[in-house]
């Protein structure tokens, strides 16, 4: 079962990162992007989470609805826990972060690769993932 969940979000999610050159992955400061993503993942929103996100873009319809139901498949149950396991500060306000949501034993992870700028924070790159090795290896 962990296979499937990993082939079936790695086929999907980690093909299609967000880029800030789509001009909508941009909120308000750190703590509306988190937010946001938080809030979205953990009630399992992954269609609205690619499109706020930037990756709807890169996706057609009927790629987001197939994603959306593969995590409602894989996922029944909301997440009820969020943790940063990973933090990197780089210079001039380029962060990266690696995150898990978890209920029970059943775990997601998300990645963001965002830059503070400021008066608004840009989310350049994210990915979600059920397999951590594929995603603390981007750090």
């Amino acid at each position: 079962m962990r296979f499937l969940q990993s082939f079936c979000l790695a086929a999907v999610a980690l093909t299609t990162p967000a880029t800030a050159q789509q001009g909508e992955p941009v909120f308000a400061c750190y703590d509306d992007m988190r937010g946001v993503m938080d809030r979205l993942i953990t009630t399992r929103q992954i269609q609205d989470l690619m499109l706020r996100f930037g990756g709807g873009d890169e996706m057609t319809e009927s790629q987001l609805d197939a994603l959306d139901a593969s995590v409602e498949r894989l996922y029944p149950q909301d997440f009820e826990n969020v943790a940063t396991l990973r933090r990197i500060v780089h210079e001039n306000g380029f962060v990266e972060e690696l995150l898990a949501y978890w209920t029970g034993y059943t775990y997601l992870y998300a990645y963001v690769f965002y830059h503070d700028r400021g008066e608004e924070v840009v989310s350049i790159n994210f990915r979600f993932n059920s397999d951590y090795a594929k995603l603390t290896g981007l750090f």
